[in-house]
């Protein structure tokens, strides 16, 4: 598929081609987390969290492994918030994690939104995704299907 160099939303883009665009600017990972990880009680579940985190680091290997380097906030905040033994943090404070990534997101020269289960209805991948085309920043949605080359 062939993108003209002036659009920055991109939809339905494969993986590699993801890859080649985003090319050597370091990119944020924009990937769903509240409500992927409410239990039936609508209550935080560190089961789900741990799942988020592992299937989130999945994309972020990939990129990795394809010499793409991206910022994954949902990999870093799940290791801190399952680090936080005194439970100081609430996983789950949209405000707090808001602000916390928003130097993340300001620093990447693209934002990748993975084809993940929940990306279409969570609130912080648009957010991140808006800010971006208003700033002027690449935004890929990659193509379900395409995911790690291919090679799922």
């Amino acid at each position: 598929a062939s993108y003209p160099g002036n659009i920055l939303l991109h939809v339905d883009c494969p993986f590699m081609e993801v890859v080649r665009r985003v090319g050597g600017r370091m990119a944020y990972l924009a990937t769903p987390y509240t409500k992927a990880v409410l239990n039936d009680d609508l209550q935080w579940d560190r089961g789900l969290s741990f799942d988020i985190e592992v299937r989130t680091a999945r994309w972020s290997r990939a990129f990795a492994i394809e010499g793409v380097t991206v910022a994954s906030p949902i990999v870093m905040s799940c290791a801190i918030c399952h680090a936080d033994v005194e439970g100081y943090l609430d996983p789950l404070d949209d405000a707090f994690w808001s602000r916390w990534c928003q130097p993340m997101l300001s620093a990447c020269g693209a934002v990748v939104i993975p084809a993940m289960d929940g990306w279409d209805v969570s609130r912080g991948v648009w957010r991140e995704a808006c800010w971006a085309l208003l700033h002027n920043v690449p935004v890929y949605l990659v193509a379900e299907g395409s995911e790690f080359g291919g090679a799922a």
